[in-house]
């Protein structure tokens, strides 16, 4: 067949049931179009192939039975390709589906990607269901599959032949991403999504991606797909994107879920001015965080103007020397000048804190309690300190056999039924308690209480608000 009668499916496996729904933020759980699909999708379709997304997520939340819609999609697609993706805790979900794909369709090639495939692409090829492995970013990939006369040409990609595993040599960044073409959004029903309208005030709403890589070293954070090398589109192209997700989408709010957005500072500065210029109309938030070393006032005020609500900060700790063991590269006092920044400017705060690092003490845990009561951020997340594959946290646990399981659907940060790992100075009961203790003491003050009535009020959450306090386990 020629390379344009290529048809490629690409799939979500079911897992936002399983990482968020059964556990202590259920309530708050994100439910939206895959960034990454709609971006690979994108680079097929600029060449001209036939391209289907099926999102299992959305079926499994609605109700649906994914087996039932796995096998109606391909009985009316007919796929030559069907592309997985997966992280860390959706690994075995990914692997199930490549079951149901290769059951419905055994001449239909399963090609996997993602962050955790990427780490062990020997143990997903384990599986007959699965025939290749792309390692790294994985944008143009496919379209090298389809198009090259030899797997051997493609760089990233793990594949079988008569003498067992063919491992590529690694695929290289990208290093200019505005060559990326635009996410393929019109192969979604946006309308269909919705995430809990606590991290949230309009519907549609989208991720965006303004830059890739993160230079700096925390040891918790995974760099095996996007690296440590900072990589930007432009604020011309950032600006555009806006525009195309807004007008030609319908996209009312976006998130952006950069690993560091305000890296370079004066980029993100520009990205601003190009939006107040254009008169941006979607308003959007700092969804995934941004560094607080890397804020100031005239980047809070630029953000205010350019439509920006919220701004989330990955504070982490309330303890100067947990931070510096974890490589944070900030401080308490760093942390509480970029939000009263965005205080000052009327931005949203929200505020990611983690318990159980290996420097951590039921003291210093308290004091991360502490701290985030006197920042007195919008939201307050906590999350267990969890050492997921390819950090330098999951390398501390491992070398010293203190994991407790390598079940990979475990590595899940709201986790705390089993143990995960034997901490260093606190047993996981310990951790577990103060993990439920922090949201208690953050989420029960009667301050707290008045100011999320009249934001609810505001903003028209207040029912979600009060629909997530109902479902809490921390009550």
């Amino acid at each position: 067949m020629s390379e344009k009668e290529v048809r490629v499916l690409l799939i979500d496996p079911a897992a936002t049931r399983r990482v968020y729904l059964e556990t202590n933020v259920r309530a708050g759980a994100p439910l939206l179009p895959s960034l990454g699909l709609a971006s690979i999708a994108g680079a097929l379709k600029k060449e001209g192939f036939s391209v289907r997304i099926l999102d299992l997520d959305l079926v499994d939340v609605g109700g649906g039975d994914t087996e039932l819609a796995i096998r109606k999609t391909i009985a009316e697609f007919d796929p030559d390709i069907c592309g997985l993706t997966s992280i860390t805790p959706t690994w075995n979900a990914m692997l199930d589906t490549a079951k149901v794909v290769k059951s419905a369709s055994p001449s239909a090639s399963t090609v996997c990607g993602g962050i955790h495939t990427s780490l062990f692409p020997d143990d997903t090829m384990a599986n007959p269901e699965i025939d290749m492995v792309i390692r790294g970013e994985a944008d143009f990939s496919l379209n090298e599959l389809i198009s090259s006369n030899s797997p051997s040409d493609i760089p990233g990609l793990v594949y079988r032949n008569t003498n067992g595993l063919t491992t590529n040599k690694p695929r290289k960044l990208i290093e200019d991403l505005d060559t990326l073409p635009y996410p393929a959004w019109e192969l979604f029903d946006i309308s269909a999504y919705g995430m809990s309208r606590l991290t949230e005030r309009r519907r549609p709403s989208g991720y965006l991606e303004t830059s890739r890589g993160c230079p700096f070293g925390c040891i918790y954070c995974d760099k095996t797909v996007f690296g440590r090398t900072f990589r930007a589109k432009s604020p011309e192209r950032v600006a555009a994107e806006f525009e195309i997700m807004s007008d030609r989408h319908g996209f009312r709010e976006l998130h952006i879920v950069d690993d560091g957005f305000s890296t370079d500072l004066d980029r993100a500065k520009e990205i601003c001015r190009l939006l107040i210029e254009r008169k941006n109309t979607v308003i959007f938030n700092m969804f995934n965080g941004v560094r607080a070393d890397r804020f100031d006032d005239e980047l809070a005020e630029l953000l205010k103007k350019a439509g920006c609500y919220q701004v989330a900060f990955g504070v982490e700790s309330g303890n100067d020397r947990v931070l510096e063991s974890v490589s944070k590269g900030t401080s308490k006092e760093i942390i509480r000048r970029a939000t009263a920044s965005c205080k000052k400017f009327g931005l949203e705060t929200f505020g990611f804190f983690m318990i159980g690092f290996p420097e951590d003490t039921p003291e210093s845990v308290r004091e991360t309690i502490d701290f985030a009561i006197e920042l007195d951020m919008t939201i307050s997340k906590y999350d267990i300190a969890v050492p997921l594959p390819g950090t330098a946290l999951f390398d501390f646990y491992d070398a010293r056999g203190m994991l407790k399981t390598r079940d990979w659907r475990a590595y899940i940060f709201h986790r705390t039924d089993e143990p995960l790992f034997d901490h260093p100075n606190m047993s996981w009961e310990e951790i577990k308690a103060l993990y439920y203790i922090a949201f208690r003491r953050t989420y029960l003050r009667l301050g707290y209480i008045a100011a999320r009535f009249v934001h609810g009020l505001r903003t028209g959450g207040l029912w979600y608000n009060f629909v997530y306090f109902l479902k809490s386990r921390w009550r």
